[in-house]
């Protein structure tokens, strides 16, 4: 009977919803919101969630343009919350054109017009690389997340995907129960109606899941930007949030609203590279997080209630950049 309470206890802990942020350099406003939810801890959704057999870890990667980083002083204390109400978007399929031959009479055959775009393959893709993974969700049900609903988000489960909803003008998130050290993580993410700096990515090594006020943050803009902060709502007086790598446009990025991207991060020891649809984008250093529970995030900065939809995420342990 102990040991029944006690995992019960560890799985409310594990499986809380988690929702913080710390504002970008450039908005005043978010600073404000952010102290009102730092006035208050993070608080467990009420849903309980079925833990996979085994916990995995992470992996690496390389590429080395590490920006210099900024510190932004946020003039709030953050307060991690979340909620549920979207949409889910299925992914899009692609078809594999088919070849027609033509025979030699006085009719010719016309070739047949391919029906998809043929795939392209990206040279040094860790997904391509690095073989199976040793965790991958894909999303028909929510045993490894928290689900309901509170201030900030909301996320339910439709169609085989995880639904992502932005509910506030701050960066909100959830946290699965994984612990992972050195690890490439990956995902990959339709995004709603989105215009401008909306932005949603992942937050990972976040070390203490049962209040996750600290971690790094991977994402994107509905705009084609990919970015890399490091948010610690520990540090006195109200946190700081620290741009590892600055708001950088890519056209390997698909850009704008109903669009899917693959999102990556491979963390392994202080280096902590950005890959967006099997591209390696950038790279930053950094060793103040070296382990952690992972996540997703929305922040839905322009658009009212914007919404994600995660078709698939899997993580590979220990990778070689």
């Amino acid at each position: 009977m102990k040991k029944l309470f006690a995992l019960m206890i560890l799985a409310i802990l594990l499986l809380s919803a988690c929702g913080t942020g710390g504002a970008p350099p450039d908005d005043a406003e978010l600073a404000t919101k952010v102290a009102e939810m730092l006035t208050a801890m993070p608080t467990t959704t009420g849903q309980a969630g079925v833990f996979p057999t085994d916990v995995p870890k992470p992996l690496p990667t390389q590429t080395s343009l590490p920006a210099t980083p900024t510190i932004i002083v946020v003039t709030a204390t953050p307060d991690p919350t979340q909620v549920v109400s979207p949409t889910a978007v299925p992914p899009t399929a692609t078809s594999v054109p088919a070849t027609a031959t033509a025979e030699p009479t006085a009719t010719a055959v016309p070739t047949a017009t391919p029906q998809g775009p043929t795939p392209t393959t990206v040279a040094g893709d860790p997904r391509t690389r690095l073989g199976n993974p040793a965790w991958r969700d894909t999303m028909d049900n929510d045993n490894n997340w928290p689900t309901g609903s509170d201030k900030y988000t909301a996320i339910e489960f439709k169609e085989g995907n995880l639904v992502l909803t932005g509910l506030e003008p701050i960066n909100g998130w959830r946290l699965s129960w994984p612990e992972l050290t050195d690890f490439y993580l990956e995902m990959t993410v339709k995004v709603g109606t989105c215009t401008g700096n909306d932005q949603y990515g992942f937050i990972t090594r976040v070390p203490e899941p049962s209040d996750p006020n600290q971690g790094y943050l991977v994402g994107l803009t509905c705009d084609g930007r990919y970015f890399l902060r490091k948010w610690d709502g520990e540090t006195l007086p109200k946190g700081t949030m620290t741009n590892l790598i600055e708001y950088t446009a890519s056209t390997a990025i698909k850009a704008g609203a109903n669009q899917t991207n693959r999102l990556g991060l491979m963390a392994v020891g202080s280096r902590l590279l950005v890959y967006v649809n099997g591209v390696l984008l950038g790279e930053a250093k950094d060793t103040q997080f070296s382990s952690g529970n992972f996540g997703l995030f929305v922040y839905a900065r322009e658009t009212d209630n914007l919404t994600i939809s995660v078709d698939e995420l899997s993580y590979w342990e220990n990778p070689t950049p």
